[in-house]
């Protein structure tokens, strides 16, 4: 999420700027709402009505894909989100240990946020990271394989930044 936001107004400016190269693809909706999200921290009803206009989809498609794929949020959410593989080979690989140093290390469960807002921790199914298991993602960043001690360091740069 942005720290300091410009206004609405501005970021649904700076959207449809964003917008205007893919508006010749036909298969550009989940780019559009991976921009949205970036410039408002969640696809905001507005986002979804510029996103519609601009890509010439009704509001109705576009919601649809938002709620159809769980890595796009209809409401604010933390400024980083780490998302913990939890499929098979993860698991095998330590992921339950690396979510439980994660909840005892940010004072969380799986879904929650922290009070500050600074992180929210979800156990996902596949990050098709296979190759680096365990795997986490913060962000739109794969970190692995990682171990517990790892998945601490990186809490701890999460709640450490300002």
């Amino acid at each position: 999420m942005i720290d300091s936001p410009a206004p609405a107004s501005d970021r649904l400016q700076t959207l449809r700027t964003r917008l205007a190269p893919l508006k010749e693809d036909p298969g550009s909706v989940m780019e559009a709402l991976y921009v949205a999200q970036e410039l408002f921290g969640y696809v905001s009803p507005e986002s979804i009505e510029v996103i519609a206009e601009e890509l010439g989809y009704p509001e109705a498609h576009v919601f649809g894909v938002v709620t159809f794929y769980t890595m796009f949020y209809t409401e604010p959410q933390a400024r980083s989100i780490v998302r913990v593989c939890r499929d098979l080979s993860c698991h095998i690989a330590g992921a339950p240990g690396i979510a439980a140093a994660i909840e005892a290390r940010a004072g969380i469960r799986n879904g929650q946020s922290t009070a500050d807002g600074k992180l929210k921790l979800e156990l996902v199914s596949c990050l098709g990271q296979c190759d680096r298991q365990p795997a986490l993602l913060v962000g739109l960043d794969v970190h692995g394989p990682v171990d517990e001690a790892g998945a601490v360091r990186l809490v701890d740069q999460i709640l450490g930044a300002e």
